[in-house]
């Protein structure tokens, strides 16, 4: 015959603690769910629309090809690669950057119209 090890189960409160949920208390201490902040527990639902979608492609795909210029130019100077990497990179994040706010922008203000 073989023995069987049990191990004895957790209780409530380490079962709350592991999962991340907060131990239950009493109703009259927690306010209404409706007047609860946004946390973990609620989701928003957001829909993102086709030019919002484009949008951050052409901007996510102009990032990584600044990426790959700034690293090419600094790969052809190798004793001042950080210098040159950061010049290059920054200078053409920056306006790239301030493209997607504004067009982010003026796709927000067409969609409310």
């Amino acid at each position: 015959m073989s023995a069987k090890q049990v191990q004895p189960k957790p209780s409530k409160q380490s079962e709350n603690a592991m999962s991340g949920t907060p131990p239950p208390s009493s109703d009259a201490d927690t306010p209404a769910q409706a007047e609860a902040p946004l946390g973990a527990g609620q989701q928003v639902h957001t829909t993102i629309t086709l030019p919002h979608f484009i949008r951050l492609v052409i901007v996510n795909l102009l990032v990584l090809a600044e990426l790959c210029v700034a690293m090419y130019m600094a790969a052809n100077n190798p004793e001042e690669f950080t210098p040159v990497f950061f010049k290059v990179f920054f200078s053409l994040l920056v306006p790239t950057l301030i493209l997607g706010i504004v067009s982010k922008r003026l796709i927000r203000s067409k969609d409310q119209a």
